[in-house]
């Protein structure tokens, strides 16, 4: 049986690295008592897999971790026991089973979005530059890998861009054959609007099902 957790990272713990939450959930599942499986080896540890690591410093609301158990149990008895054990900073917002046949989360992960709140006053703008960027056939720029520096074309990750709401919302593409970090299309934002405060929150995980983006976990639960 496969079990899939959508948690929050917020607070101080969008200060914590990806390993960090790795070590918090086997913890929580430790205190827990919730029968997810061990690895077998020399070095056992417990079967957690996550759609994407967080870029450190930002906020979500909709990260999402799978864990294989080793007997049934009821979603909401395991979301409950979950969420009383994580710590501060790390929320359980909801559990899903997942299909037999279910791809693996970061394997049917297609697309993330992203939210910026903007100052009334300076909404038109970036509506503008949104605009702009969006109506580019490519933007081309540096992209530090590892140490190196390397020229891309981002656009054809960018599946969309503008305002809502009081928000800059990007949807981008977060796929293993190609992902988007949301600061690097603000720093082409920047370009067009000068400085701002980044105050971006992770808000959705989407896959693709006949061309159109579906939520992450609605699309694999049972």
């Amino acid at each position: 049986m496969r079990m899939a957790l959508e948690f929050a990272k917020t607070g101080a713990a969008k200060y914590i690295s990806h390993l960090d939450v790795q070590r918090a959930f086997s913890r929580a599942i430790r205190r827990s008592g919730l029968p997810v499986r061990l690895s077998e080896g020399f070095n056992p540890h417990y079967v957690v897999s996550f759609a994407s690591a967080l870029s450190l410093g930002m906020e979500s609301v909709c990260e999402c971790a799978e864990m294989a158990l080793t007997e049934e149990i009821p979603a909401d008895d395991f979301l409950l026991k979950l969420a009383r054990a994580l710590p501060p900073g790390l929320s359980a917002k909801r559990a899903v089973r997942l299909r037999d046949d279910a791809p693996k989360l970061m394997a049917a992960l297609c697309e993330a979005e992203y939210e910026m709140p903007v100052e009334a006053e300076r909404e038109a703008e970036f509506e503008r530059a949104a605009a702009a960027l969006m109506s580019r056939g490519e933007i081309v720029t540096v992209k530090v890998t590892d140490g190196k520096e390397k020229t891309v074309d981002i656009r054809p990750l960018i599946k969309w861009v503008g305002m809502r709401d009081g928000r800059l919302v990007m949807r981008l593409s977060a796929a293993q054959t190609g992902a988007l970090k949301a600061d690097l299309l603000l720093d082409e934002i920047q370009k067009e609007t000068g400085e701002f405060v980044r105050r971006v929150r992770r808000t959705g995980l989407y896959t693709v099902q006949n061309g159109t983006a579906t939520d992450l976990l609605d699309a694999l639960k049972v």
